[in-house]
Formats: structure tokens, sequence, C-alpha cells
């Protein structure tokens, strides 16, 4: 026999084995880089490995400094645009975001030595570069006709006895989204299933409201050496933040009166992190002639600290199979206070090559090649002593080696110059899993104009990126109450800068 359903209100702090939500899609959001830099870097895609030159360089190459010769600053402003659309079974949503952020801002001095040959200068140069935008605004809105994220709940369940019960199961249970099978005691089932006795009814109305901000960030102070012209060699320090804050409002309403009891439920995810990590960067530049360089630029995985404020409520109503009659109607809630965790996170080492050649007074052309291991990317040290390895082992058995190519090329003509770029950032996921085809590609132009003390620069970048979005995991048991489809999701990202310098 089912428990009566009661009207009822709680809260509850529970423990941290239920609490920690960090897993893969934290390791690959924080391990990921955007680069935003000079519009000069933007114009042609970010490929400065081998080119040098450009204070937004260093951060992928620190050899980059030793190209400069005289003190230069540069500041540089960014709009940004973001268009997202969502197609969930046969029900599309379009929803978008703009913002004005600071995209770069930097400052380099070179010493010469006085030397004609070995070492005739050295440059130290600090660079801000924003690194990414986690800012998402969407809507999930449609009918679910095989699942629900109360069976999710259900299969979290799994395995406790009721009064072992925490996290977001226990607040399904409380609110009676889920109860125990017929004859068991640590195995569950919905209300969609009445909890194991009927059939599943699904055909609810779904809606899911996704409201994330935040960005990351790194300053790169570097040291570039000039040895004959022929090869410059740096080294630098990263120091990077992360703030990013997610949110989203999840809602499934029995519109059509298919399910016993059920109403509707409202449940609402929230979590702030803040974080910051650190790295080092290696790199040299090799011109064997005058129109051709050669780059490759190392940076060690970064080390994050990540602290995180959440809560999490579920409100849920009832009509106990009378809906003409709202006297015995039920409104279970449970609302979960700010609880916080703070834990570690290694992202992947990136490795870059590249290759420049000169074309005389007339332009350039330039390429590269970056490599990262996200299997490499590492959660560790949980407040509690938890030490992620189910989430470790599922980064070593989902992601792999990606490789991201950027182009670029600059037309001089006089004072102005005309740029443009491409640039594909390749999955984090092996083949087979379902983001195999998360890549981004981007399209860039620009123009700028310049004196001998003075620069401004113009760039667009259109960018666009697929994500198959799972509203909640997806879980390789058979089960008649589970089901769980992906969403796809489709960004389309501009971003407008400019940038001022100035050389002394």
């Amino acid at each position: 026999m089912k428990r009566k359903i009661f009207l009822m209100a709680a809260a509850a702090l529970l423990i941290p084995a239920w609490i920690t939500g960090q897993n893969m899609d934290d390791a690959i959001r924080y391990s990921k880089t955007f680069y935003q830099g000079t519009a000069r870097f933007n114009g042609m895609s970010g490929a400065f490995t081998a080119l040098g030159g450009d204070l937004s360089a260093t951060g992928l190459n620190p050899a980059a400094a030793g190209l400069f010769r005289s003190t230069e600053i540069s500041i540089t402003p960014l709009v940004f645009f973001r268009d997202m659309n969502t197609e969930w079974n046969g029900f599309g949503s379009d929803d978008s975001y703009s913002g004005l952020n600071l995209g770069q801002i930097g400052v380099v001095s070179s010493f010469m030595t006085g030397k004609k040959s070995g070492l005739t200068n050295m440059s130290l140069a600090y660079t801000f570069n924003r690194t990414n935008n986690f800012y998402r605004s969407a809507v999930i809105d449609g009918i679910s006709s095989d699942g629900s994220m109360a069976d999710f709940w259900a299969l979290q369940a799994g395995g406790y006895r009721t009064g072992e019960l925490g996290g977001q199961a226990w607040m399904a249970y409380e609110t009676y989204l889920i109860d125990t099978l017929p004859n068991y005691l640590d195995e569950y089932a919905s209300i969609f299933s009445y909890y194991g006795e009927t059939d599943p009814a699904y055909g609810q109305q779904v809606k899911r409201t996704i409201d994330n901000t935040g960005f990351s960030n790194e300053h790169t102070v570097a040291l570039g050496a000039n040895i004959g012209d022929k090869i410059y060699v740096g080294a630098g320090f990263g120091i990077a933040g992360i703030s990013y804050t997610g949110h989203y409002i999840h809602r499934e309403v029995d519109e059509a009166e298919r399910t016993f009891d059920f109403v509707n439920f409202t449940y609402t995810d929230h979590f702030r992190a803040e974080g910051s990590g650190w790295n080092f960067k290696l790199g040299a530049i090799f011109r064997p002639v005058e129109s051709l360089r050669l780059g490759v630029g190392f940076t060690t995985p970064t080390i994050y600290t990540i602290d995180e404020v959440f809560y999490n409520n579920l409100s849920v109503k009832l009509d106990n199979d009378t809906p003409s009659d709202p006297s015995d109607d039920a409104t279970p809630t449970v609302n979960q206070d700010n609880l916080t965790y703070r834990y570690r996170i290694t992202t992947p080492y990136h490795l870059n090559l590249g290759i420049a050649y000169q074309l005389g007074n007339v332009g350039l052309v330039s390429a590269d090649y970056e490599l990262i291991d996200y299997s490499s990317a590492r959660l560790s040290r949980g407040t509690d002593g938890y030490e992620f390895e189910t989430e470790n082992e599922d980064l070593a058995a989902e992601t792999g080696l990606a490789g991201n190519l950027r182009l670029g090329a600059e037309i001089r003509m006089g004072p102005l110059y005309l740029r443009g770029g491409y640039s594909y950032q390749g999955s984090p996921f092996v083949s087979g899993s379902l983001n195999e085809e998360n890549t981004s590609n981007s399209y860039s132009a620009g123009l700028g104009y310049r004196q001998n003390k003075f620069y401004l620069d113009v760039a667009m970048v259109w960018l666009s990126n697929y994500e198959a979005y799972m509203m909640y995991p997806d879980d390789p048991r058979p089960s008649p109450f589970y089901n769980s489809d992906p969403v796809n999701l489709n960004t389309k990202d501009k971003y407008l800068s400019v940038t001022l310098g100035l050389k002394f």
C-alpha cells in the first residue's frame, strides 16, 4: 500500500555524499578555451603561435614577447552576441543574449642589450585575455512521450532504503514523485507508473528554462628573449580565473490528466562557482630564413580551486485523483538552503605548433595546430575528502585527444591592413559517444590602421557550436520506467572587438 499523501513542507541539510554534484561537464566546461584577444589576434582567428609580435599571443606562446622592440600598450573592449536554438521531440525554441566585456588589456616593454649577436634584447609582457564566455539563455519546451526527470530520481535512489536517501532522490521521495516498488525496500519508480504498479503514463508538458552566466579569463606574465633575430624563447606564468552561475528551472505539467494523482512539479537547480588557478608556459620561435617562422608553445595543466554555493528546491501539486475537488489537493515542497563545497579541477595541457610566412611587404599567412588531451582532466580534493574516482573514470572513458586548427592571413595596403581567418575546435569526446560532434567552427574578418606610435584595429568573429544536451543523465540499465532523449542545442556567437594601441 502506498503512502497517503499529505500537505507538507520540509527543509533538510543533506550529507556530502549526496550533495557533490560535480561531474565531467564541469571539468570540460573549465577546460575549453576560446581566446578573446586583440582585434588583430581575433581577426586572424588566433593563429599566432609562430607569428608572435602581438600581446595576446603571449598566452599561446610566451616567446611572442621576444619579437617586441619597444614599449606597447593595448586595450580591447568587446561586444558579444549569442543566439541559441533548441530542438527536442519535434519542438523548437530560439533565445538570444548580448553583452559588453573587456576582451584584452596588456603592456610590454623591451630592453636592448646593445649587442648585434647573441642576446640582442629581452621583453617583459603582461596581458589579460578573456578565455571563454559561459552565458547560456535557452528554453526547452515540448511534450515528453517516454520519460520524466522523476524517473531519473527514482534511479538515483536505487540501492538505498528510504531512510538513507539524500539529495534530489530524497526530495523526490518526500514530495511523492517517487516511491519504492511493490515488495522492494531499495528499488524505486516514479508517480508516472504509479510507483511500478501500472504502465507508465507520459505525454506531460516539459519546459526547462536555462539561464547561465559567467566567464573565464587569464592573466599572463611572460619574459621573452631575442637571440640574434633567429631564435626567440620565452617563459610565462598564468593566473586563471573562473566565475560561473548555473541555473535552470525544470517544470512538468500533466495537462491531459494521464497520471494518477499528479498535476505538476517544478524543480529549481542553482549554483555559483568561483575559482582561481595557475599554470606555466614555455615557448620558442625559430626563424630559419627571413620570411619563415616556426613556433611551439606549451601550457601546463591549470590547477583550479573551485568554491561552489548552491541550492535547489522542488514543489509538487497532487490532486489525489479528484481533479474536480480541490479540497484534498496537496502541494508538498522541499527547499534546500544554500550549501557550500570546495574541490579542485586540473585541466589538460595545451601544446601549440605554428608556422607563419611573410609575403614580402604585402602580407603574411599563418597556421596553428593545438593538441589538448581532455582525458587527462581530473577532479579531486572535495571538501569532505571525496576524490571523484567515478567521475574521473567517466572522463578517461568518454573524452580524448582533440585537435584545434587556426588559420590566419593579413594583407597590407600602406597604413591599412585587411585580415581574415578560420578556426576549428575538435570535440573533447571520443568517437561513438553522444557528443562526438561537439565541435566549433569560426570565421573572422578584420581591418586595421597603423602608424608608428598608434594603431586601431577592428575585428568580427562568427562562431558556431553544436551540443547534444541531456536534461538529465542517460542510464545504460534497461528500465521500462526511464528514458532520456537528447536536446539538439545549436549556438551561434558574434564577437565585435576594437583595439586601441600605443607605442613608445
